[in-house]
C-alpha cells in the first residue's frame, strides 16, 4: 500500500483518556495508527483557544449543527462538541458523554464517525454505501440500500474463495498523475473494520456464528470481525473493475443486467446526501463518482431466490470474461 492509498491516524498524547472514543472510531474506520508526524489525521487533546464563530451555523442537518471559523469546523450535537482543524488535519473532542451506557456510546461513535468522514472528504476520500470482493486482482463493488443483499452477496463470494475489502462501507479516491486527469484510477478501501450481518445471514452462513456479537443499534443484526473468520483474505486496497447496484427481486433466478455509465452515475448520486449538503467537496465528490462509473463495467444485480438456496451460486454468474461480453453486447 503506497502513501496515496494509505489512511492513518496519530495520537498526540497516548495517555489522554479524553481521546479514547475518537481512537476507537478511527480503528473502526480501518485507519492504521502511526506516529503523529506521519499521520493523515492527528488526534489532539487540548482544546482550540478560539471560540465558536458568531452568526449563523455553516451547516445544519437533522440534529447536527456545524459552526465554522476559518479552517476549523465545530460539530455540535446536543451538548456534544468536537472540533476539526482542516488545515492541520487535527481532531479535538471538546465535550463527549461520560455515561457508560453502551447505547449512548454507540450514538457517540456514530457522531464521531460522521465528523471524521467530513475530514476524510477533504483529504479526497469519499464514502460509498457498498461493499467489495476481489478476484484475480479485480474488485467487484456492490452498492445498494440497507437490505438490498450486499452483505449476502459478499458472504456468498467469500464462501466461494474470493477475497474481501468490506461488506457495507467503502472509501473511494481518485489516484493518478493529476487531480483532473482523464486517466485517473479509482481505489477502494474498507470504510469500517467489521461486517454487519442479519440473524438470517448468520443462519445461512453458520461459520460466522461463533464470531458474532450484538450490534447495539439493532437487535436484528450482529457484528463479525471478518479477519477472525478469513484471516488471510483481507484486501486493504483494490481497484474497482465491476460495479453492481443490488436489489432483492421476487423471482426464481438472479438477473445481471448491464447499465450505461450515466445510469450508474445517477444511482451513485442518489446514494448519498453529502453531494448536496457538503458543497465544499461536492465537485470532487461528483468527479470521483463519475470516474468510478466510467472506469467500471456497470450492472443491475437483481437477486433472486436461487441465491437463497445456494449461497455461493453468485460466483458462477460473475465470471469476468462473461461480464465483459455481456456488457459489450449491450453497448
Amino acid at each position: 500500500m503506497d502513501a496515496a492509498t494509505n489512511l492513518s491516524f496519530g495520537v498526540s498524547r497516548q495517555e489522554a483518556r479524553r481521546l479514547e472514543p475518537v481512537i476507537l472510531t478511527c480503528r473502526y474506520l480501518g485507519l492504521s495508527e502511526v506516529a503523529p508526524e506521519a499521520a493523515d489525521i492527528i488526534l489532539v487533546e487540548s482544546a482550540p483557544t478560539a471560540p465558536l464563530g458568531p452568526g449563523e451555523p455553516w451547516l445544519s442537518w437533522k440534529e447536527l449543527t456545524i459552526y465554522r471559523q476559518e479552517s476549523r469546523l465545530t460539530f455540535a450535537y446536543g451538548a456534544w462538541r468536537v472540533a476539526i482543524d482542516v488545515a492541520r488535519r487535527q481532531v479535538t473532542p471538546l465535550a463527549l458523554p461520560s455515561d457508560g451506557d453502551p447505547f449512548v456510546s454507540y450514538a457517540c461513535h456514530s457522531y464521531l464517525r460522521l465528523a471524521l468522514l467530513f475530514l476524510l472528504r477533504r483529504l479526497g476520500w469519499f464514502e460509498l454505501h457498498g461493499g467489495a470482493c476481489v478476484r484475480d486482482g479485480q474488485a467487484y463493488v456492490f452498492v445498494g440500500a440497507s437490505g438490498s443483499g450486499k452483505t449476502s452477496a459478499i458472504l456468498g463470494l467469500l464462501e466461494a474463495g474470493w477475497r474481501y475489502v468490506s461488506d457495507d462501507a467503502l472509501l473511494i479516491k481518485r489516484i493518478g498523475e493529476g487531480d483532473a486527469g482523464a486517466g485517473d484510477a479509482i481505489c477502494a478501501r474498507a470504510g469500517r473494520a467489521l461486517f454487519s450481518v442479519t440473524m438470517d445471514g448468520l443462519r445461512r452462513f453458520p461459520r460466522l456464528q461463533p464470531h458474532a456479537e450484538p450490534r447495539l443499534q439493532s437487535a436484528e443484526k450482529r457484528v463479525v470481525d471478518p479477519r477472525a473468520v478469513w484471516p488471510d483474505r483481507f484486501e486493504p486496497v483494490a481497484k474497482p473493475a465491476f460495479l453492481f447496484f443490488c436489489q432483492l427481486c421476487d423471482a426464481e433466478r438472479t438477473q445481471v443486467s448491464p447499465l450505461p455509465p450515466a445510469d450508474a452515475l445517477a444511482r451513485l448520486m442518489m446514494s448519498t446526501p453529502w453531494l448536496a449538503l457538503d458543497r465544499e467537496t461536492a465537485e470532487a465528490h461528483l468527479a470521483t463518482y463519475r470516474r468510478l462509473a466510467e472506469s467500471c463495467y456497470n450492472f443491475a444485480l437483481l437477486a433472486g431466490r436461487d441465491l437463497l438456496r445456494s449461497s455461493s451460486a453468485l460466483a458462477a454468474r460473475l465470471d469476468a470474461s462473461h461480464l465483459r461480453r455481456l456488457h459489450c453486447a449491450y453497448a
